[in-house]
């Protein structure tokens, strides 16, 4: 199985904490209430919401591309604002990709707000040795959608998730 790896910085004016609680650890609950464009609901399937071992099924909002997306935190370290996911069932993997293996740090940047590093790891299906430039960019752009309208959220209700 080829393994293609994708890396990025993203910068937001919220603190490092404040995106951690409101991504990770409270997500499943705020996310579809902060940014119901994006996420229809998050619904538990197994463990606990927001820690390791959680699956969750990520169900996205009628015209989206694709309906739901089932992943797995596989590692939270909520004191370093580390998470690990891996998405491992749904539509939005496509034909090539058998899972997608993220990890998220939230680092300060020092004016108060922070810097989300993540590095991807696209786990393709036997046959499939790539993916384009096309489907990375389009990758990207969601990711971007995602924690902009996040942080957009976050800037607009300053004592939410605080």
């Amino acid at each position: 199985m080829a393994v293609v790896e994708f890396s990025v910085e993203i910068k937001v004016q919220v603190t490092p904490k404040r995106m951690f609680k409101t991504i990770v650890t409270d997500g499943h609950h705020v996310l579809p209430k902060i940014i119901p464009h994006i996420f229809k609901s998050i619904d538990v399937l197994e463990g606990e919401g927001g820690a390791t071992g959680c699956v969750r099924q990520l169900n996205f909002p009628d015209g989206a591309p694709f309906s739901h997306m089932k992943d797995k935190l596989e590692f939270v370290d909520a004191e370093n604002l580390v998470v690990k996911i891996v998405l491992f069932e749904g539509p939005g993997l496509g034909e090539k990709m058998e899972s997608l293996h993220s990890e998220h740090k939230f680092v300060d940047s020092g004016d108060g707000g922070c810097i989300i590093k993540l590095k991807n790891q696209h786990h393709l299906k036997p046959g499939h040795t790539h993916i384009s430039e096309e489907e990375f960019k389009a990758a990207k752009e969601h990711g971007m959608t995602f924690f902009t309208a996040t942080e957009a959220y976050l800037v607009a209700h300053p004592d939410f998730c605080a």
